[in-house]
């Protein structure tokens, strides 16, 4: 039986993850910094589809998931990401669907003010951990560096690096709220790999380090998307996220967003 409270501890979303250790880069003079920034700015939203990435307004998206606790089998479950943006980035709506076998299906959602919780449309209190990952995931995914500019975020561009004969581009991202989200960027193709950012777990007082790993590229309605995402936390693998299907700009009913919404639309 997989007990409820695992579902939720279990339960730390995703969208975009890193695999990066400390690196020590050169310096780089400013004039340089700036014009080098530009190119990578430019050539990764390319990539991305250009003007098509950006106009993802809504989104739906599907796959199979394994949740590494520490026991000798991941537990394996669906879920399911829906988002709607608004007008303004802190005003983005998302949801989260997560139905493991023998549980009921966890949700967590964002309604534009405020994470709730839920379970098969029950009203949840979250661990605090739980909402502090999930609000740290609003923000800190491969799309905020796209978005830079809505975000409000500010650029600087780190210098270079291999990795597995890789080169990267390494750029940190400067969150409004003073946090930071680190790229590491193909040199070849200008995709994101990899991003790492902290967060504060609040019940044990202590900064968590999330890395990401982007793998499985594909073209999603002229848009490109990382099909598997890989997590870890303070080095340890506790996410693995396979999507099954991808669509955008569909229509996404505002009203799951809500608490109140949320017994319509347990079933993903």
């Amino acid at each position: 039986m997989i007990r409820k409270s695992m579902a939720r501890r279990g339960f730390i979303i995703l969208l975009c993850l890193t695999c990066v250790c400390s690196f020590s880069h050169p310096a780089v003079p400013k004039d340089k910094t700036k014009k080098k920034l530009i190119t990578v700015f430019k050539n990764t939203v390319a990539a991305y589809g250009g003007l098509a990435v950006l106009l993802r307004q809504t989104g739906k998206l599907r796959g199979l998931i394994k949740l590494y606790t520490g026991t000798d089998h991941p537990r394996e479950g669906d879920i399911t990401i829906r988002f709607i943006r608004r007008l303004k980035v802190p005003e983005d709506l998302t949801r989260l669907d997560l139905k493991l076998p023998t549980a009921p299906t966890l949700t967590i959602a964002y309604d534009g003010k405020r994470i709730w919780g839920a379970e098969d449309g029950n009203p949840i209190v979250l661990y605090l951990r739980s909402e502090a990952a999930f609000k740290a995931d609003l923000i800190h995914n491969y799309e905020a560096f796209l978005r830079s500019q809505e975000f409000g975020a500010q650029l600087e561009y780190i210098g270079e690096e291999k990795r597995s004969g890789i080169r990267l581009h390494v750029v940190d991202m400067t969150h409004a709220d003073g946090s930071k989200t680190r790229f590491y960027i193909s040199a070849k193709t200008w995709r994101i790999l990899h991003l790492e950012f902290d967060f504060t777990d609040p019940a044990q007082q202590e900064t968590v380090h999330v890395r990401e790993s982007f793998y499985d590229f594909r073209v999603v309605q002229q848009t490109l998307v990382p099909f598997r995402v890989v997590r870890y936390e303070n080095d340890q693998r506790v996410q693995e996220i396979r999507f099954t299907d991808v669509a955008f700009n569909v229509q996404i009913d505002k009203a799951i967003f809500q608490p109140g919404g949320s017994s319509s639309a347990t079933s993903p």
